[in-house]
């Protein structure tokens, strides 16, 4: 598995957070964690910790995620492996 970190801009209303969370699992992703990182006015920054077994899901991941309306992607990126920064899995 590899982990991903996945930050969005989202409108700041009841459901918002929950739409991208079902997109991500209708692709069969597993969230690890979830930060709401800001709240300002009407919109929202939150961040995902998401595990893909394979890497060719991020594009599918994306085009889901960007049904969603009002949402933007500002990062999709890999976090480092726990075995790279020394710790113990």
């Amino acid at each position: 598995m590899i982990r991903y970190l996945l930050r969005v801009r989202l409108p700041d209303r009841p459901g918002a957070l929950g739409a991208v969370a079902s997109r991500i699992g209708a692709v069969g992703i597993d969230i690890v964690a979830v930060e709401i990182v800001s709240s300002v006015d009407t919109v929202a920054c939150d961040e995902f910790v998401i595990e893909l077994a394979d890497e060719g899901i991020v594009t599918l991941l994306l085009n889901e995620i960007h049904e969603v309306d009002g949402v933007d992607v500002e990062e999709i990126r890999p976090l480092a492996s726990e075995a790279a920064r020394g710790e113990k899995a």
